[in-house]
This record gives structure tokens, C-alpha cells and sequence, in this order.
């Protein structure tokens, strides 16, 4: 546990040290909505089979307007998957607080269009305790991520691709894989 805080305690200084770097520059705010696809691995011999389900997530974003840019989001994600161990089959539900943090390049700039791409770090919190076979999933996950989006005029559409850097679940040996589309709106 004192590890975990530890990297979240780094993952919140590392975006208060972007916010406060964004203080002197133009920044652009938004909010999305978007769709995940959840494929967790399993690396525990117990389970015999998982089925990856969709699931949705919404939140806020701001990011600065230099062709090298930061972004920070704060999102939550609702999304559920099923495995199977000894013939019983498990379907967990997960309520996630996110905060990712994204560094990009802005490959194509325009007046009305941006082609841009990120990679970065992603906090993961539970919202809710889970009991699916096992009562032991970490409050706290992490995540890297890369990150290919597009602007249209006051629009935002992201391709996102998150992979775990922590287990979800020592005892199944699960992390997190999640692929994300989503729409946003830039004021």
C-alpha cells in the first residue's frame, strides 16, 4: 500500500507541476464522453476463460495549445468482464475514478483540423469494492497509455490505448487492457 500511494502522490505532483506550468500559457478546456472495450490478462492458471465486455467513461480534460502540449484529465469509467474458474462464471463490475496524464505532439496543425499524439500515465481509483471469487482487487491501479486523436474545429475524437502496469488482482494475476473511443467538445 505505502507503494502505491507513493506512486500516486508522484502522479498528482507531476500534474500539479503541469497545471502550474499551463498557468502561463493558453490552455483549452473540454469535456468527453466515449465507449471502452476491457480485455484484462489473466496470468493465474485458475481461470479458464474471460470474456471482455464494453464499457463507458466521461469526464473533463485540459490541455495546453503548443504544438508540444500537456494534457490532464480527471474521468470516470463504469465497466464490467467475465472469467470463469471451476465452472463458475464471475462478472465483476468496476466504478473507476481516472486521472490520465499525456504528453503529446501535435503532428498536423491546421485552422480547422489537428492530428495529434500522446503517450503518458493513467491513476486508476475504485469507486466500489468488488467480491468476485476474490475480495482482493487493488483500490489502486496504474496504467500506461498512448493516445491518437484528432480536432475538428471545437470538436475532439480520441483513440486511446491503456495497458497495466500494476495487477488488478494478485491473486487471478489480472491487469488492466482497455481500448477507448471517445468524443469531446473544447470550449
Amino acid at each position: 500500500m505505502k507503494k502505491q500511494l507513493t506512486y500516486g502522490l508522484l502522479l498528482a505532483a507531476m500534474g500539479f507541476g503541469l497545471n502550474q506550468e499551463t498557468k502561463a500559457q493558453q490552455v483549452d478546456f473540454g469535456v468527453k464522453i466515449g465507449g471502452q472495450y476491457h480485455m484484462p490478462s489473466f496470468g493465474s492458471g485458475i481461470v479458464k476463460s474471460s470474456d471482455s465486455k464494453f464499457g463507458v467513461q466521461a469526464g473533463a480534460f485540459v490541455r495546453t495549445k503548443e504544438r508540444l502540449y500537456g494534457q490532464v484529465d480527471l474521468g470516470i469509467s463504469l465497466y464490467k468482464y467475465a472469467y470463469k474458474i471451476d465452472n463458475t462464471e464471475y462478472a465483476p463490475k468496476f466504478y473507476q475514478l481516472n486521472l490520465p496524464i499525456q504528453l503529446g505532439y501535435r503532428v498536423i496543425e491546421t485552422d480547422n483540423i489537428t492530428l495529434r499524439t500522446a503517450i503518458g500515465a493513467q491513476l486508476n481509483y475504485q469507486l466500489k469494492k468488488n467480491k468476485a471469487y476474490t475480495d482482493n482487487f487493488n483500490n489502486i491501479t496504474y496504467d500506461g497509455l498512448i493516445n491518437i486523436g484528432t480536432d475538428i474545429k471545437q470538436f475532439s475524437i480520441d483513440l486511446k490505448y491503456n495497458h497495466g502496469i500494476n495487477k488488478l488482482s494478485k491473486e487471478l494475476d489480472a491487469k488492466n487492457r482497455v481500448i477507448g473511443l471517445s468524443v469531446g467538445y473544447r470550449f
